[in-house]
């Protein structure tokens, strides 16, 4: 398999080598497929892949020409954005096929998640599955036009108990879809229709549009390692954002120099302050670097 992490220790890195999987052999016993430009979600997907489980990249996987996969349980962590899956997870699960007696998914949010729950329920209905467990967890809100950091990092968001419920909850195999309500529904309706943004792929967008190098930039190259698409390159010694983006901001917060800047986009505000950034402190850049980097792919 591409891009295979076990408990957080790479067991098989992706060699840029496009080949035809061959049809797994082995029954994993947990499988955990993942997206994460911050560490939230890596952080949240170590903790549940537990001693047995193994974790996969969802950044890797989507190279995967034969992404059929199985296991006793499979589930996928992912930050939630506008209220449902990325771009990059939705086109993943889409593609593949999942064969397990227990199906569960985690999103991570920072401000609301409302209707993730029955959106990703609905992902799994259209191919003929139905998830066992559904839940979100409420984490640091990583989105800068709209939060100061150092105020995130502040709030107190009972994260360690929130995260003890879920994994007893999934591995007892408890079977629970986090309830939408209405009023959560109505917010989102409202969100869509003042932002006027798409509501399948409601942040991809291209990267020129929405980041920009400052002159604090010095060209180390990891904002084009930590980009899921490798949106980013090198001129004069600079970095240069172009290319698919999932307006994840993983360059952004992991530039070492915080030399990246977003490109402000009415309605939205200016970022309230520039300086501020954040990885989870449980997770190095090296790991999202081997989850995220597609060097070997855009060559």
């Amino acid at each position: 398999m591409l891009g295979v992490m076990c408990a957080g220790t790479v067991l098989s890195s992706c060699t840029g080598t496009k080949v035809k999987a061959e049809e797994p052999t082995e029954k994993y016993k947990r499988l955990i497929f993942f997206f994460s430009a911050t560490g939230n979600s890596l952080y949240i997907a170590k903790e549940l892949s537990g001693a047995e489980g193994t974790l996969m990249s969802i950044p890797q996987e989507i190279h995967n020409e034969h992404p059929v996969y199985e296991a006793e349980e499979i589930g996928i962590v992912c930050p939630i954005y506008c209220f449902i899956p990325p771009t990059i997870v939705q086109e993943f699960f889409a593609r593949s096929t999942f064969k397990a007696d227990y199906l569960f998914c985690v999103g991570t949010y920072g401000a609301n998640s409302t209707i993730f729950p029955e959106y990703v329920a609905q992902m799994a209905k259209d191919k003929g599955l139905e998830m066992n467990y559904i839940n979100t967890i409420k984490m640091v809100d990583t989105y800068l036009p709209y939060y100061d950091m150092e105020l995130q990092k502040a709030e107190d968001k009972q994260i360690p108990e929130n995260l003890a419920a879920i994994k007893a909850s999934v591995n007892s195999r408890e079977n629970f879809i986090r309830p939408v309500s209405e009023q959560e529904k109505m917010f989102c309706e409202g969100y869509y229709r003042f932002s006027g943004r798409d509501r399948v792929k409601p942040t991809f967008t291209r990267s020129e549009k929405i980041v920009f190098s400052t002159d604090d930039c010095i060209g180390c190259g990891i904002c084009n390692s930590v980009c899921p698409h490798g949106s980013w390159k090198i001129v004069n010694g600079k970095s240069v954002a172009e290319g698919d983006c999932e307006n994840c901001l993983a360059c952004v917060h992991n530039c070492p120099t915080k030399a990246i800047s977003i490109i402000p986009t009415p309605p939205e505000p200016e970022e309230p302050n520039r300086k501020s950034r954040y990885r989870n402190p449980n997770v190095r850049v090296g790991e999202i670097i081997l989850a995220n980097s597609q060097v070997n792919y855009n060559g």
